[in-house]
C-alpha cells in the first residue's frame, strides 16, 4: 500500500538497525527518503487498501523488527517458493509455575503468550504444507520441479527441537541436557564466550543436518559423507 523502493541507496547498517528495533526497549527506526523515492506497485490502483493519498505515508517511515509481524520470516517466501528450509532461533516459550501478577510483568506475559500463539499457528501451517506435498508426491501427483498452490517441500528446525525425535543415519550425537541448556540461553548483546558460542554453532549445524536428512530429500542426502562438527573441540554428546 505504501509502495516500493526499487533502488535503495541505504547502508546495510540501516537494515540491521531496523531489525534490532524491538519494542518496547528499542524505538523504531525513522526512515526519511527523498521525495519520489517510493513508487506504486505495478497494477496498484489509487486508493487501494483504503489509502487515498500515499504521500504522507511515504514522507516518514517507521521501521521495527520484522518479528513483530512474523517472527519466523515465512510470509514473503511461503507464497513464492516450493522449497522452504526454515531455521528458527527464537527463544522457546517459557513455562513457569511462578507467574508474576504485577501489572508490568503480567502485560509482558500477555505479549509473550500472544507471540507464542502466532508463531505456533505459522508453524502448524508450515508443517501442514510439508505433509501435503509429501502426500501428493507419494501419490504421484507432485514432482520436485512442479508448482503446487499449497504444498511445499522442505523442513523446519528450531533451537529447542528435540534431537531424539530426528535421528537419521549418521546424525551427530547430541546430549539432551546440553542442547536444552543451549536453547534456554538468554537473548542479549553481550559476548557469550568462545566455548558457548562454538557450542551454539555446533548445535545449529547438527539439528539442521538431522532435519534436512530426515525430512527433505532424505534418500539422496543419506548418500553424502557423514557430517563433521564445525568445532570438534566442543562436541555436544
Amino acid at each position: 500500500m505504501v509502495g516500493r523502493l526499487d533502488k535503495p541507496n541505504l547502508p546495510l547498517s540501516k537494515a540491521v538497525t531496523a531489525s534490532s528495533a524491538f519494542p518496547p526497549f528499542l524505538s523504531p527506526l525513522v526512515l526519511t527518503l527523498p521525495e519520489g523515492s517510493l513508487t506504486d506497485w505495478p497494477g496498484q490502483r489509487a486508493g487501494a487498501g483504503g489509502i487515498i493519498d500515499p504521500a504522507p505515508f511515504r514522507a516518514r517511515i517507521l521501521l521495527t523488527d520484522g518479528g513483530v509481524y512474523d517472527n519466523h520470516g515465512l510470509d514473503p517466501i511461503v507464497k513464492r517458493y516450493m522449497t522452504l528450509l526454515v531455521s528458527d532461533g527464537g527463544a522457546p516459550f517459557g513455562r513457569n509455575v511462578d507467574v508474576a501478577t504485577d501489572p508490568i510483568r503480567q502485560l509482558q506475559r500477555v505479549f509473550d503468550t500472544t507471540d507464542n500463539q502466532v508463531r505456533a499457528l505459522r508453524r502448524r501451517d508450515l508443517i501442514a504444507r510439508f505433509k501435503a506435498a509429501q502426500a501428493a508426491q507419494s501419490a504421484g501427483k507432485l514432482q520436485p520441479d512442479q508448482v503446487d498452490p499449497y504444498g511445499r517441500f522442505g523442513t523446519y528446525w528450531g533451537i529447542d527441537t528435540d534431537p531424539t525425535k530426528v535421528t537419521p543415519p549418521g546424525a551427530l550425537p547430541c546430549a539432551a541436557a546440553i542442547v536444552n541448556q543451549l536453547a534456554q540461553l538468554a537473548t542479549r548483546l553481550s559476548d557469550l564466550g568462545e566455548a558457548q558460542s562454538k557450542q551454539l554453532i555446533n548445535w545449529g549445524y547438527a539439528i539442521c543436518d538431522r532435519c534436512v536428512r530426515a525430512h527433505y530429500n532424505a534418500a539422496e542426502l543419506q548418500q553424502k559423507p557423514t557430517p563433521q562438527w564445525p568445532y570438534p573441540e566442543v562436541p555436544l554428546g
